[in-house]
């Protein structure tokens, strides 16, 4: 999901879209929002930046939604002060994969 801070109080509120769940043993989001059209699905991994020119060992694709969604700045401050992550601060992120090879094939889970 793409979101866009924005302060308005009307705007979604982080902790309800982030409030957690747990689904067949798994943490789950079940408040993110479906109306953010079709997700695109990427191959590869958001491991970091560490991993810009080298393959990640993690064996995963993501996905993103074309749509924005506007969330409201304060609810993310509120949820920072407790989320269960410990989260405090922005993570760098890795460069957008073209190379092939810096990939990590994904072994069928059965």
């Amino acid at each position: 999901m793409i979101a866009v801070l924005v302060n308005d109080r009307r705007a979604a509120d982080f902790s309800n879209i982030t409030r957690l769940s747990v689904e067949n043993g798994y943490h789950s989001a079940p408040n993110l929002p479906d109306n953010l059209g079709q997700s695109i699905v990427y191959s590869g991994s958001t491991t970091g930046p560490g991993y810009n020119t080298k393959p990640s060992p993690f064996q995963v694709t993501w996905s993103v939604r074309p749509k924005v969604l506007k969330v409201d700045v304060l609810s993310v401050e509120q949820w920072l002060r407790g989320n269960v992550f410990k989260e405090d601060h922005a993570h760098g992120v890795r460069n957008l994969i073209i190379n092939p090879a810096l990939l990590s094939r994904i072994q069928a889970v059965n």
